[in-house]
Formats: structure tokens, sequence, C-alpha cells
């Protein structure tokens, strides 16, 4: 069975399942080069998730969506507003929220909104394909349930800026039973959660405040927040008490009345204490969440999900919560992992949760592969000095060890916002300055940290790597402290506060990317290099071949390598 997931809003995309497992994934940007794109309905990354899988529409079987915009031609005519009627008649190409008509009207039933069969012939899909639309707490939910493979008592939270009338959700999962505490589909009937008590909307706001895009620049807010001081931190808690049920309250209002209290507590502070007293506030409002749903429904393990979870340092605190022994973070946990979630909902709900697989992920290269022949005869056409050579791994760490700025090139793009070896830049971690030239180069704000990559037989003698945090660490969602003996050694990937967000790799998962650091470790002692993300500023990943040379081109690197060779700017000749 082929199962088709679709998110159309904010960092849009598509995967494709066969049955319960996942073989292709692709968020939009990566596609039309526009960061975090979405908000229409005709993705790119459809076709593209089944050219990866070598199917056409007519082959799916599926389709889970969220409950996002559709174009208002596929809508009955009675569920529709009288504007939408009109853009209907008219033939406009406009779109209308599904969620948003459920709410309205009170009714969670998609048949008494949607025409079924315009909107498969508007998809080019068969007569018979079943449709299924998600829950988007619950989509986020199920991605992360899919991927843990605990059979005790285990909380699942999710915690985001918004979705389905939700903020938070919290299940659990207990005698092989699904139970939602909180943040079900009762906030689409008649319990809809507050926004002003949303503390993914308060870091949002924060972030603004400092300048930066809302939405895209959390990340920025996280490493800035070590360089100040958490001076209004106790009073934006205050604005989010937690009740003993787990539900967490606010006195104010609404969204706006949320962004107008904190407005007057962030006038006269510097962007740097902003910053550190939303991240402050953040984890303790999100601790305080878990120590009431723990009191309740206690629990060894905990799944997470949703944008707040993207936050690496909060994701630490949770795994150093008392008698937690795993913590999970689903790596796609923005919405951009919604798709998964959703077509782990259909399988849920026609085969059952029993004849769901739940199994660990091994690797996220779930995008088109490309092979090293085909960067490198893509480089020969275009100019560039190619270099095919047996020990190309050799040259790469001492490249490396001499300073040189890399990039590998390795098969499939992977799912979720981080570079894990498949679109990842190498450098050395022995001086800091690096940081400086490389954020120079890639037109990046030079006070984010950059992150390690580890061999998996060094993780735990270099960073602070143990049972609890290895899984999430393996997909650098957490943060950990770096040992001390080391720190002074690998400058270049340890934040101001003593933390690094490494990566622990497995030789099977990419062995170009062991071999590399294998090699590097031996000729300069060091068992750790520098991953950052292979795009400049404001750009996606890079995904195709010529992405990666215009980048070489453009002096944001020094060389690429990839299976088979290297290659260097055709000056260098």
């Amino acid at each position: 069975m082929y199962i088709l997931g679709i998110h159309t809003g904010h960092d849009a995309g598509a995967c494709l399942f066969t049955d319960d497992t996942l073989v292709a994934f692709c968020k939009e940007e990566r596609l039309n080069r526009v960061k975090n794109d979405g908000g229409f309905f005709n993705l790119q990354s459809v076709d593209e998730v089944l050219r990866i899988a070598g199917i056409g529409r007519q082959h799916v079987d599926a389709v889970a969506f969220t409950r996002m915009k559709f174009p208002v031609a596929c809508f009955k005519t009675s569920a529709l507003p009288l504007k939408d009627v009109r853009r209907k008649v008219l033939g406009q190409q406009r779109e209308r929220s599904l969620a948003s008509l459920m709410i309205k009207q009170q009714n969670l039933n998609p048949a008494a909104f949607l025409d079924f069969a315009k909107l498969r012939s508007h998809m080019g899909l068969r007569a018979d394909v079943a449709l299924h639309f998600s829950n988007h707490h619950r989509a986020h939910v199920l991605s992360s349930l899919r991927y843990c493979d605990w059979t005790d008592d285990f909380l699942l939270v999710s915690c985001d800026g918004g979705g389905d009338a939700a903020q938070y959700s919290a299940y659990r999962y207990a005698n092989q039973q699904l139970e939602p505490l909180w943040g079900g589909e009762e906030t689409l009937l008649d319990q809809p959660q507050n926004s002003g008590a949303s503390i993914g909307l308060a870091y949002a706001y924060a972030t603004s405040a400092c300048g930066f895009k809302p939405n895209r620049h959390e990340g920025k807010l996280t490493g800035l927040a070590a360089f100040g001081q958490p001076v209004v931190a106790a009073q934006i808690v205050a604005l989010f008490p937690v009740d003993a049920n787990g539900h967490i309250h606010t006195e104010l209002a609404d969204n706006l009345a949320l962004h107008g209290a904190l407005e007057q507590l962030f006038k006269g502070l510097s962007h740097e204490d902003i910053a550190a007293s939303i991240q402050v506030a953040t984890e303790q409002v999100i601790v305080n969440w878990l120590h009431a749903l723990l009191k309740k429904h206690p629990a060894k393990h905990i799944a997470m999900s949703g944008g707040v979870f993207s936050n690496v340092r909060l994701n630490q605190l949770v795994a150093e919560l008392p008698g937690i022994e795993e913590v999970f973070i689903f790596p796609a946990m923005g919405d951009e992992g919604l798709p998964v979630g959703a077509c782990v909902d259909y399988w849920i709900a026609s085969q059952g949760l029993a004849k769901l697989t739940r199994d660990r992920l091994t690797h996220l290269h779930y995008g088109w592969s490309y092979s090293g022949e085909d960067l490198l005869s893509t480089g020969e056409r275009l100019g560039f000095r190619v270099e095919r050579c047996p020990d190309h791994v050799e040259k790469t760490a001492q490249l490396l060890a001499d300073n040189s700025v890399g990039a590998i090139f390795y098969g499939a793009m992977e799912m979720g916002p981080r570079a894990l070896g498949g679109r990842t830049i190498l450098a050395s971690p022995a001086q800091r300055e690096v940081n400086y030239s490389i954020n120079k180069r890639l037109q990046r704000t030079e006070f984010m940290p950059f992150a390690p990559f580890v061999l998996d037989v060094d993780a735990s003698q270099v960073y602070e790597v143990d049972e609890r945090n290895r899984y999430a660490c393996r997909f650098m969602t957490i943060t950990t402290k770096v040992k001390p003996e080391w720190a002074a050694k690998i400058p270049a990937v340890v934040h101001v506060d003593g933390t690094a967000r490494p990566q622990v790799i497995e030789r099977a998962t990419n062995p170009l990317y062991y071999d590399i650091l294998t090699a590097f470790k031996g000729i300069t002692g060091l068992p750790t290099l520098v991953n950052t993300s292979f795009n400049a500023h404001e750009e996606p990943i890079i995904n195709t071949p010529e992405e990666a040379l215009q980048a070489l081109a453009d002096d944001r690197i020094d060389f690429l390598v990839c299976d088979g060779g290297l290659i260097f700017p055709a000056a260098t000749c």
C-alpha cells in the first residue's frame, strides 16, 4: 500500500510510505529554494516523493492530509462562505482552511465540507484512493510514536505555535493503547486552547523583538541566550501557570494580549537579555508542564515533537529530569514532519494500532539519492577541477587538518532541518576563529555556534552522551555538556555555556562521513569535526549537484568531497 502524506502550511512538504515504512520525504523549500515555503496546495514535493519511489499518482492507494487549506473548487458549495462560493463559481484559484470550517461549524467530518471526487480528480488520483485528514497535534505525536520502541508506560508531548486550536498536546502510551490527555479533538469542538497561553508564540514574539524572523530564526535566540541575563524570565513564567492536570493556562485573553504583555516586559532590554529571558522561561514552563504530567502519569520515557522542541537546550533539560531514562525528539519536529505523522495516523485508522511497526530511525536520507559520479561528472561538465582518486578520504582529512573548509555531498538529502552528513560543511574544530571565517563566507550570524559530529566509539569520552540522550544525539536534536578535558581542544564546537549539539554517527549509515572523521582523528588526535549545514544564510540546505557546485563557485567552501573523489574551484588548477 502506498500512502502519500501532505502538509501545505508553512514548512510545506510531502512524504511517501509503503504500508507503515517511510520511503521518501521532501520539504518544498528544497525544490523551489524558498526558505520555509508553504501556504499553497500544488506542491512540487508531492511529485518528488513519487519520483523517489519510482511511481506515479495513479499508484497511490491513500492520501493523508493535515486539515490544511484546499482549493475552493474542491469544497462542497453548501459548506463554503458566500465569498468563497463566488470564487468557486468564477473558477478563481483560492484556497480555504478545512480546520477553520470545522471549528466554525463544530463538525469533524471532512466529507461534510470537501467533495472527495473533485479532490481526487484535481490531484490526478484514482477514484478509489482513500483520503484521510489528521489532527495537527496528533500527527506530531504519531510521528514520534512510530520511531520509539519503548514498551512500558511513556509520555508523548507536542508543543508549537498552534494547530487545530491547540498549542499543546499530551498523550500516554500504556497497555498497548494511546490515550489522549490534553490537546486532542476537543480543541476543535468546544474546548479550544487559549492562544494567550502559548509559550511557542511567546518565543516567536521574542524572536521578532530581537530583530529576527518568527517561525524561522528561533534557533538564533537559543544561541544568543547564553550571552544575556534572564532578567524577566520569572515574570514570563508567571504568565503560564500549570494546573495539576498538566494544563497550561493564563489570565491573558489571547495571543494579542500575550504580545502586549511581552512588549512591556521587554522594554529597555538588550537583545541578549530578551533571548536569555525567553529561553529560561520556556525551559521552566515546559519543565513545569512535564512535572505535572509525570506526577499524574509516571513514566521513564518521553517522546517530543512540535516546533518548540526544536529548542535543543530545552531538550537537554527534559532528558535530565529525575527518573527519565531516555528521550526522543522526532527529527523533523516542526510542521515539515506533519506528513509523516498523518501517514501513521491513516495506518492506525485503517489497520489498528497493534499493526503499527515501532522501531528506531537509523538514518534520515529520504530525498532523491545522488551518486558521487553524479557530482563528479557534473563538476567536469561545468569546468571545475575534478580529482577522481582512491585516497579521497585521506586527502579530505589532511585538507581539514590544514584548516581548509570542505563539504560532503553523499547520497540523499536528509529529512528535517539538520544536515547530518549528506549535505554537511566540514571543518576542523581546533580553532575558534573558524566560526567567524565560515560564518562570514556563509553570511550567517556570528554568535551562532557550530555543531560537531563524533564517532559512536568516542561519543561518551568527548561529550556527556549516555543512554538518556544517545538516540536523540544521532539526529542532532539535543545539546550536551562537553567534557572539560576536551573543551579547550575543540573550541569551534563548544558554545559559551559549555555545551555542544553533537551528532553521534555509525559507519553503517554513512561510511564516507565516518571514514573522513576516522582519518582526521588519526592525523590530529581530535575525535570530532565541525558539522554545519550546507547552505548560506536564508537559503535552504542544498539538494542537487548543481547547487553544491554553485556554493563552491561562490567561495562558500574550499572543496567538495563525495564517493570517488574531490572537486576544487577551476581557478586553483
